[in-house]
């Protein structure tokens, strides 16, 4: 007899209209590995120790994490519907079926697949990952029979991922590089976030990682997966929603708060970021 689905690996769709922001369950699961391939629109998981991890279009976002971990996870309002397919390879299968295979796993996937701690790997979605993930299953199988096809198409996908051997090979220096990133990003974010009001140029920025400006503009693109105004935007918007929302500011104030000198500029900068302009998002708020 076959084991019950829910000790096999499963596949989730995920999806929610163009233009609205919307909580996203399933972001993380506990005592699971899960791929989130990335299709349309942008995700972003926000962490208990005050890091956030951005899912951009296109991304396959490899994840360890448990509920302790996470604070909130949602899908952020664009133009583009969101559309996200979720792997779920639960941790009593990965150890039967990669039980005595820790040695030969490709480094970049040891800790998600044998560590306990929250892990995360995110990788430019391919085409190939793509036409997988729009695969359709055979609808002429019975119920079984089909679990049993889903079951062999997702081990084999995550075979391909953990043991490519070609990966292995260059991960130290991408490793490197990719931390020496992270951490000129976070140092970025730390002064951007204490001075939203009146930001550093970009120049002023670059200073403050040690690299070129220019540099430091494709970084932050690469590690972030939007631009750095446009970050700073998001960021302004978040923490004006948050005032207005926990009731130390009106949307005026809130709007100065965070260094918009013009209400129709902060106004249009809202409706871009949550969906719908200050007015509409505070009557909601209300539950008017």
């Amino acid at each position: 007899m076959p084991n019950p689905p829910a000790s096999q690996p499963q596949r989730l769709w995920h999806t929610s209209p163009e233009r609205v922001e919307s909580d996203w369950t399933g972001a993380v699961m506990p005592d699971a590995l899960l791929a989130h391939l990335n299709l349309r629109g942008e995700a972003e998981i926000h962490w208990r120790d005050g890091t956030q991890t951005r899912i951009p279009p296109r991304t396959l976002c490899w994840l360890r994490a448990g509920a302790a971990d996470l604070r909130l996870a949602r899908r952020l309002a664009s133009r583009e519907r969101h559309e996200c397919l979720t792997l779920v390879f639960p941790e009593a299968w990965l150890r039967h079926t990669l039980g005595g295979l820790d040695t030969e796993l490709n480094e970049a996937f040891r800790l998600l697949v044998k560590g306990t701690e929250r892990a995360l790997l995110r990788l430019p979605l391919s085409d190939e990952d793509e036409g997988w993930a729009r695969g359709a299953m055979q609808p002429q199988l019975c119920l079984q029979a089909r679990q049993l096809l889903e079951t062999a198409r997702l081990t084999e996908y995550l075979i391909h991922a953990l043991f490519r051997p070609e990966a292995s090979s260059t991960e130290t220096a991408i490793s490197r590089t990719l931390r020496t990133s992270q951490e000129r990003v976070r140092r970025v974010k730390e002064v951007l976030m204490e001075r939203l009001e009146t930001p550093p140029s970009l120049d002023e920025l670059a200073a403050i990682a040690g690299c070129a400006a220019s540099h430091l503009s494709r970084t932050f693109t690469q590690v972030e997966g939007l631009t750095l105004s446009n970050w700073l935007r998001r960021a302004r918007i978040e923490k004006a929603a948050s005032l207005i929302a926990t009731g130390r500011c009106n949307v005026s104030e809130a709007a100065l708060e965070v260094g918009y000198q013009s209400f129709s500029h902060f106004s249009r900068a809202f409706a871009e970021e949550k969906g719908v302009p200050p007015s509409q998002w505070v009557r909601r708020l209300s539950g008017v």
